[in-house]
Formats: structure tokens, sequence, C-alpha cells
């Protein structure tokens, strides 16, 4: 703590106390109040930008998955529809769909976490029982999706690497109809009408639609001001032109909007895959020209070779694709050289946009109240400092 004439500076670190990575907020204080904010990023910085113009495709898939671990799927698949772009390939309709169920898995994970935390930070720590219990049954789901596959490696260029088990969807539906429901009930009966969480969250960091826009907000930040937008809806990719769905909308722009809209969202994910597994399609799961799997064992040896080691030839230009990930719009802009490794890879992150208006969000509120605003707005730190 430094102190001055008419405030002084605290270290709010390490940020976050829970979640991934690390960051420090530099707070000038006047008594309890707020007057400034400056986030200091890079403490998570590991180069991953960098790293991705030495690695093939393959390779770069296991660094992308690095960016968000609270959200499995969401780096690497923007990754991988940017590499498919620039290839210009379209996967099998099977494998759109079972990547699409496996984000939207992967959103409910990361909401009901984020919720955890934001639950944590409001006194109710009550929740994170309920959250482990789910996050484990989801883990395990995908796990059984993936074929015991790494989650880094499974949707990858071309398709998905193996199709999945019959007997999946069906344990998938006694997830979405049975186990999950009374999960969501408690937590929304700890939460939504709980007057001390309330009190901590309703009015708590606000912020209207025009400057969450022109901050550069996506996901449930920016619908919770009020802005419809949506990539899912807007550019649906893959599958998500399949699904029907709506996009839940608040206009408060606090804390407990967000929180809501979470909650939602839950919901939504859980119709779509529920749409999807009735009318998955019959086919293959990957493009011919992107599997191992030959009817020789020397072929498929010498395949398995050429594609993880030396790599999958991009063509020379440049594209960028994103995708509506948990935390917002992630994007990855790719740039080839006609090389089998990227020439520039960069990362559209959904938290630095929300880092940046940090300042304005917390101004003039309690000390007390900056390390809820920043749970409810879900910001990972090693997504943001790639």
């Amino acid at each position: 703590m430094t102190i001055f004439e008419d405030s002084y500076f605290m270290n709010i670190a390490p940020f976050p106390a829970v979640g991934i990575g690390m960051g420090r907020l530099v707070a000038r204080l006047d008594g309890e109040t707020v007057r400034r904010i400056d986030p200091h990023i890079g403490f998570s910085h590991r180069g991953i930008e960098k790293c991705m113009e030495e690695a093939t495709v393959l390779q770069g898939l296991v660094y992308t998955d690095k960016l968000n671990r609270s959200a499995p799927f969401s780096c690497a698949y923007a990754f991988v529809l940017a590499v498919e772009k620039l290839l210009g390939i379209t996967v099998p309709e099977r494998a759109a769909y079972i990547r699409v169920i496996l984000a939207e898995m992967g959103r409910i994970l990361s909401h009901l976490r984020a919720t955890a935390n934001l639950a944590s930070e409001t006194g109710t720590d009550i929740v994170y029982p309920l959250v482990n219990r789910a996050s484990e049954r989801i883990s395990a789901l995908i796990s059984e999706i993936c074929a015991g596959c790494p989650v880094s490696v499974y949707i990858r260029p071309g398709g998905v690497r193996n199709d999945s088990e019959l007997e999946t969807a069906d344990h998938l539906f006694a997830w979405l109809s049975k186990e999950l429901p009374p999960i969501l009930s408690d937590i929304e009966g700890l939460l939504t009408e709980n007057r001390i969480f309330k009190s901590r969250t309703v009015g708590i960091g606000h912020i209207d639609a025009s400057l969450a826009a022109a901050a550069g907000f996506s996901g449930v930040n920016l619908r919770a001001s009020g802005v419809k937008w949506d990539l899912r809806a807007a550019e649906p990719y893959d599958a998500y032109n399949e699904v029907s769905f709506d996009i839940p909308l608040k206009t408060d722009g606090d804390c407990y909007a967000r929180y809501l809209l979470r909650i939602f969202e839950i919901y939504q994910s859980m119709s779509m895959i529920r749409q999807l597994l009735e009318k998955m399609p019959e086919g293959d799961v990957i493009l011919a020209d992107f599997t191992t799997r030959q009817t020789e064992v020397l072929t498929q040896l010498s395949r398995h070779f050429e594609l993880y080691g030396r790599g999958i030839a991009l063509p020379a230009g440049e594209v960028y694709s994103a995708v509506e990930s948990p935390l917002g719009e992630f994007g990855v802009f790719l740039v080839s050289d006609g090389g089998e490794r990227p020439y520039r890879c960069h990362f559209r992150s959904a938290g630095f946009p929300v880092m940046q208006a940090l300042d304005a969000l917390t101004e003039d509120c309690d000390l007390a109240d900056v390390r809820v605003i920043v749970a409810s707005l879900n910001i990972i730190t090693t997504e943001t400092d790639r």
C-alpha cells in the first residue's frame, strides 16, 4: 500500500482468487471508495502466439487448449475453423453435430464455474459442492464422447478424431433430463432470490449498452447490457443453423444480470444438445485426407508421421474465424505463407476488452465490490494474456 496526500494505492492480487491464471489490479482508493483501477496484464503470459509459429496445425491445438481450460474446446474450436477456412474444406455433417454438442457442454461447464466463483465472492460457498459434482459428471461425459482422446486434439481440421459410442447418446439424455436440472434448481434456489446475494450484485458493476459495445464487450457481458449479438445466430458455424434457440437479454448491465443470463443460457444449451442428439445424422466424422485410419498398418503408421510430424500444408493467405465461446467472441487471425506452420497466429481474446474497461466498471464502487465485479465478468487471465 502506498499513501499519498489525498488517496492511497493498493494491490489487489492475486486476481482472481479462484479460477485459472493470475493477474494484478492496482486500485487508487479514497477511504474504501475506488477512484481508479489499473489492470496489469501479463502475469500468465507464455508467448503462445509466438509458439504457434513453430508448431504444425495439430501441435498448435495443444497450445490453444491451454488458453482457457475452464471452457473446453472454445479456443481450439476457433483455431480449427480458421484452418478449415484457409483450406476451403467442409467437415462431415455428423462431425459438425458432435462439435456443437461438445461446445455447448463446455459452455454449461464454464457458466456453472463462473456462477460458483461469483457466489463465493458474495459469501455463498455452498454453491461450490453442487458445481463440483456437475463438473465431474460433465468431464466424464466429455471423456466418454472423446473415447479417451485428449480434449485438446479431439476437434481437429477435417472433423473430429473419432466417433462416439452408441450408448453415449442415452447417457447424455439421462444427464440432461435427470441429473443436471436438480442441480440448477438448487443453485437458483440458493442465489436468485437470496437477499444477501442480491444486495451484493444488483446495481453493482453496471455498464450501459453504448459503453459495452464501444469497449468491445461480447457474450454474456454484452447481452447483459441489452445488446442482442450472438455469433451462433448472427454468423452460424457448423450445425448451429440446424437448431433453434433463444438469445436471452437483460438491460440492467450489472452483476446480477450477468448471473441470470448465465443460468438462462445453460437451459438454452441443454435444449440445443437435445435437438442435436435427436437429429444426429449418420456418416463419417472426419475427412479422408485428415485421418490416420487406413486399411494397411504401414500406411496408417506413415500417415500418422506425416500428419503429426510434417503437418498439414496451409495455402498462402489470411483468414479470420471466431466462435461464441462462454466468455464471448474468441477469434483467430491466421496468416500462412504456404508452409506447414502458420506465418502468424493472433488470438482475439474475449476478456481483453473487459480488462480495459475495468476502470469504468469499478469507478466509485466500494473496495469490497471489486472482486464481485471481476467474478461476474468471468475473466480468464490465461486467455487475456495469450
